[in-house]
């Protein structure tokens, strides 16, 4: 039975490449590389996907939460949430709300359920959901994702049009020469019209004294535009490592 990751592939959630393979059995075995969980499994989490017995999406997102660490699990479940390109997500935070109702006292719950208050559909991607939650809390909750550029048909990771302010994420991808030249096309764009723009890595986001610059640069920026609002708080990034991939040799644990 796949479950984790290896099941969140399965349903065709991204970003689930890149994790060591994890699967489900009655009784612990011991294989290295594989992560390997066992316990009660109620019949209605299994499915067949691709032909394959996996968990349904909506245990893979629970599970996704209770296992992975902190904001890594936060941003597991906005993948899991995320509408594809046909606007259809694997699950939604209401069907994992009712999952947990429905099945009182499976470990690790209360984490899932504080993870569920920080989660907003909409990243695309672990590195943006981080972003968000430096920029959230920090207390700029006026940044939306995905926030739709007025006259365009442009997006940015995060935005807020009553300030007209765009912040971008800029990971390896966005490096690549194509890609890296219809990003300054975007950004050309999105200055153009009036917004500036702010470009945020994963240093910046692990590195505290980046951290604290980073954050300094929204305020000042919001300030310019009459924002006057309490001075923020640099905020903590709780993650594994600086990766989005956990490394594991030998795993055998409880469901």
């Amino acid at each position: 039975m796949f479950t984790g990751w290896s099941a969140a592939g399965l349903h065709g959630i991204q970003f689930a490449e890149g994790h060591p393979p994890e699967i489900w059995l009655p009784s612990q075995r011991r294989r290295r590389d594989v992560i390997i969980r066992t316990g009660r499994l109620p019949a209605d989490d299994i499915e067949d996907v691709l032909g394959r017995h996996a968990t349904s999406a909506v245990r893979t997102a629970f599970d996704l939460g209770r296992h992975e660490y902190r904001d890594q699990a936060i941003a597991a479940i906005e993948q899991c949430v995320r509408p594809n390109e046909f606007g259809i997500a694997a699950t939604t935070v209401e069907e994992i709300e009712a999952y947990i109702r429905d099945h009182p006292g499976l470990h690790n719950t209360a984490a899932v359920r504080r993870e569920l208050t920080e989660v907003v559909p909409g990243a695309q991607s672990p590195w943006e959901t981080f972003t968000r939650l430096v920029v959230h809390r920090a207390g700029f909750v006026m940044f939306e994702t995905q926030c739709p550029i007025p006259g365009t048909a442009l997006h940015t990771d995060l935005g807020s049009a009553g300030h007209r302010i765009a912040i971008e994420y800029e990971g390896d991808y966005h490096r690549g020469s194509d890609q890296h030249k219809r990003d300054i096309a975007r950004w050309n764009r999105i200055t153009g019209d009036g917004w500036t723009l702010i470009l945020v890595s994963s240093t910046m986001l692990t590195n505290p004294p980046a951290r604290a610059t980073f954050v300094a640069r929204i305020e000042r920026e919001l300030r310019v535009r009459g924002w006057a609002g309490p001075a923020p708080s640099t905020p903590e990034l709780h993650l594994y490592s600086e990766t989005w991939t956990n490394t594991h040799e030998v795993v055998a644990v409880s469901a």
